[in-house]
């Protein structure tokens, strides 16, 4: 079972499998509805069951971020950090650009609310 969302300008590439627990988002992320573009994504990783002992990789590669998606990225992350509760081992990567110290800051923070531990890979 996978999900699959091919980026625009404004919206980035939603990649999920399912079968190897991998969730790539990449990108821009400042849609015109942030809700619109989102919530079917939220909604869908809800129902994800995955086994409790499986590990669960997302890796977020955005070059922007606008305010409304990262509430959007919160909800997202809360999920995983809800599976990580059943047991699952989840493991976050987010990549910035060099110099770009503000999408480094954005990870810091989200992570820091999420509660979940990220690994900050430099491009």
């Amino acid at each position: 079972m996978s999900y699959f969302i091919e980026s625009t300008r404004n919206t980035p590439t939603i990649n999920f499998s399912s079968d190897n627990g991998i969730l790539e988002i990449s990108g821009r992320s400042m849609p015109e509805n942030t809700r619109k573009f989102y919530d079917p994504i939220i909604a869908w990783l809800q129902n994800f069951q995955p086994e409790s002992s499986k590990e669960i990789s997302l890796t977020i590669n955005l070059s922007y971020l606008n305010t409304s998606s990262t509430i959007a990225m919160l909800e997202i992350l809360k999920t995983f950090a809800k599976l990580k509760e059943n047991g699952n081992s989840i493991k976050v990567l987010w990549y910035y650009e060099k110099d770009d110290e503000d999408m480094k800051m954005a990870g810091e923070d989200i992570s820091s609310i999420s509660e979940l531990d990220f690994e900050y890979i430099e491009e």
